[in-house]
């Protein structure tokens, strides 16, 4: 069996932390001082051990997921493994680049760590993808657009925070200025039509939304309809 190194496991626990992960990620994230070649070698000896799994991302890039001997030895379900579907890809890059690409990084949060931060909240709305901001001290529940019409992303949005605003942990949350709603989207025309749509909205008092553009995607969820 493989032998891992402490920067084999670092690397292991960044890949079920965030779902997936890229040379590029890893480099920016991990190693900056080691060429992409080398990182490239490292993550090929994983894939070899069965420790993680490689697919294509768009060509030539790939992305990696834990393999079986990855999420057996993290606890993980093997569900894990398989590669990410249409849908889910988008997602999971989008929360992967927003988290890490950044000026200022953000860490996103298992769903036990969130659960353990926020005893209070379902457990199903504890898979939807929530980082920290560290500096801030603000919680952050991400939303990923996935090239749908604008209205649609707020729409969505809207129905994220009335089913948290029924929770009284939550409401104070917001109120204290201490959560935050992150939508991602791929350019900066669609970010000018997302905010357009959600003033059309009414939302909690103390509300902070941001809207971060991570043009990465956009070959991800270009054949959708744009707003």
């Amino acid at each position: 069996m493989l032998r891992l190194t402490p920067r084999d496991q670092a690397l292991l626990a960044h890949v079920a932390r965030y779902r997936l992960t890229t040379v590029d990620v890893v480099q920016r994230l991990l190693r900056p001082n080691v060429s992409r070649n080398a990182i490239g070698k490292v993550l090929s000896r994983l894939c070899a051990a069965g420790l993680l799994h490689k697919y294509p991302l768009l060509h030539p890039t790939l992305y990696y997921v834990l393999g079986d001997g990855g999420a057996q030895a993290l606890g993980i379900g093997t569900h894990r493994t398989l590669p990410l579907g249409p849908q889910s890809l988008p997602m999971e890059y989008g929360v992967l680049l927003y988290a890490t690409l950044g000026s200022e990084r953000r860490q996103r949060l298992t769903k036990q760590e969130l659960l353990t931060r926020c005893a209070w909240l379902p457990a199903a709305l504890a898979e939807s993808p929530h980082c920290k901001d560290i500096k801030q001290a603000v919680l952050e529940l991400v939303r990923v657009d996935l090239g749908g019409p604008a209205d649609h992303v707020a729409r969505k949005c809207a129905a994220d925070l009335r089913e948290r605003e029924k929770l009284r942990e939550f409401s104070l949350l917001v109120k204290e200025g201490r959560f935050r709603l992150v939508i991602v989207t791929s350019t900066a025309e669609k970010s000018v039509a997302v905010r357009q749509a959600l003033n059309r909205h009414e939302w909690p008092q103390g509300l902070r939304i941001h809207l971060s553009i991570v043009s990465q995607l956009l070959p991800l969820t270009a054949r959708r309809a744009h707003a």
